[in-house]
């Protein structure tokens, strides 16, 4: 489970980094719309939670939600 945890944080910290240089690239108009588009698909495609990342990570989010409301 913990494995899991750990690529699940990694995808998703690669994923979110890639977004901001895709949306940064599109604000200062270097790539069309349309290529943003393709390029957040991609993205979002490659960097897809699997099943049991999905289930480590909701895990996590509980259980750091019941440590922070106490």
């Amino acid at each position: 489970m913990e494995k899991q945890l750990m690529n699940a944080f990694e995808k998703l910290q690669k994923a979110e980094h890639l977004l901001r240089v895709t949306r940064d690239q599109f604000g200062l108009g270097r790539i069309t719309k349309e290529e943003f588009k393709k390029r957040e698909a991609e993205i979002l495609e490659r960097y897809r939670l699997t099943l049991g990342e999905e289930r480590a990570y909701d895990l996590y989010l509980r259980m750091k939600g019941k440590r922070s409301s106490k």
